[in-house]
């Protein structure tokens, strides 16, 4: 029933939200839009022992995009198509689709785009489905630093959490909320031991109360303290300028380095998408210190417009919006006038925590990479190597193989002209 009434009202702002974009003079012009979105509705990632909704209760497996989290993203494509259909050329090489590779963030992005990208009839290729395809680009989570930084592999951010627990604050924290845990240790089955484990407990209930299975009765009295613990968590996660910069430095600097190219004209994508998750959420807007230190609903949404008013006179506005509100609200950024912000400003502001090496930062080694074009160089380079080597022997052996057994090489006979050593 409550599912229902959400779609319900999603309808109702979708069609009451066909709107222009405003907010600028008139002979400004918006030029470039990034969206960085969390997936939608999914099944919990795991349970707890004295869970009696066993994870095997989900058809599609733990931690998967469910039919309500689709639905929520096509609406959220669709109202924002309709925000911004002055700006949208139905062309889908406009638009530069980044996805964690986790199947929820890659599922969302299609949802979305089945939403947002509609063809025009320039692209369209079957009149009776309003569908085209959209390219989404991942890469392994293990490496992912942009869009899953929490699972890739970085060996100082795991050291810097470890190092915020045991902070005076971290430890004052645990302190006040050990009995908690203990409660939550004996209830669950499973021991917990931080904020981080009581935020899953929270996720796997929150959910399980979503689809309207009984909560236990323990949980419902404790149920502000969870969700307190899973608000804290994400506060945690991003605590240092170090956490910052490893969990949310490279999405700032994807997003920085779109701003200025698109300024200096030197791109042709008019929307960047990047589909991820509540903690990359919370890490960019913490970044750009406008987090307000809630876990981040389903489809949380930041949009970043960059508007032109003039030659050389770009600004920034930042948008708030998830599957829950449709409604944009502004974000005004630290040390910006009003909701627009200069270009120059708003890159000074992001660019604290971008790293210069993330690599290194992480407490990694250098790798040697080869780019796709070096790697097929290297291959067909090495394939015609072993090619003549193979065709070389193969001539040799002929040659050997054709050589009279009976026959004596010639070989010279000493003479007076000959000289030795």
């Amino acid at each position: 029933m409550k599912l229902a009434l959400a779609f319900t009202l999603f309808a109702f702002v979708l069609d009451s939200t066909r709107q222009q974009v405003t907010g600028q003079a008139n002979d400004s012009s918006l030029v470039l839009l990034q969206v960085v979105y969390r997936h939608g509705d999914r099944t919990p990632i795991k349970t707890f022992k004295n869970d009696p909704i066993p994870i095997t209760a989900w058809k599609e497996g733990p931690g998967q995009l469910t039919k309500v989290g689709c639905r929520q993203h096509y609406i959220l494509g669709s109202h924002l198509r309709s925000r911004y259909a002055n700006f949208l050329t139905g062309n889908p090489h406009h638009i530069r689709v980044w996805s964690s590779d986790k199947d929820r963030c890659l599922a969302s992005a299609q949802c979305h785009l089945a939403g947002f990208a509609v063809p025009s009839a320039e692209w369209a290729w079957n009149r009776t489905f309003d569908w085209q395809p959209v390219a989404i680009h991942t890469r392994p989570t293990f490496e992912d630093g942009m869009l899953v930084p929490g699972d890739a592999f970085c060996p100082e951010a795991n050291a810097e959490e470890e190092r915020v627990k045991n902070s005076p604050e971290g430890q004052a924290f645990l302190k006040k909320y050990h009995k908690l845990y203990e409660t939550l240790t004996e209830k669950t089955g499973n021991i917990i031991a931080d904020w981080f484990d009581a935020e899953y407990i929270y996720d796997t209930l929150l959910i399980e109360k979503y689809y309207n299975y009984t909560v236990p009765k323990w949980a419902e009295e404790l149920w502000k303290d969870l969700k307190y613990q899973s608000d804290q968590c994400f506060v945690f996660r991003t605590k240092t300028p170090l956490l910052k910069r490893l969990r949310a430095g490279l999405l700032a600097a994807n997003m920085s380095g779109n701003l200025e190219a698109a300024a200096r004209n030197m791109s042709n994508y008019k929307i960047f998408m990047y589909s991820t998750h509540d903690t990359e959420i919370s890490a960019i807007l913490d970044a750009l210190g406008v987090f307000d230190g809630h876990a981040p609903p389903y489809c949380s949404t930041l949009v970043l417009e960059l508007w032109k008013n003039g030659p050389g006179n770009f600004s920034v506005r930042g948008l708030a919006l998830n599957a829950f509100d449709l409604e944009p609200r502004p974000f005004h950024f630290p040390g910006c006038e009003g909701e627009f912000c200069a270009l120059e400003d708003f890159l000074s502001l992001a660019k604290v925590y971008i790293p210069d090496d993330w690599r290194r930062d992480c407490g990694l080694r250098r790798s040697f990479f080869l780019s796709d074009g070096a790697l097929a160089l290297v291959i067909g380079q090495s394939a015609i190597l072993a090619i003549v080597v193979f065709s070389c022997t193969a001539y040799c052996l002929l040659r050997k193989r054709k050589t009279p057994k009976n026959m004596v090489a010639y070989s010279p006979l000493p003479t007076e002209f000959t000289t030795t050593n």
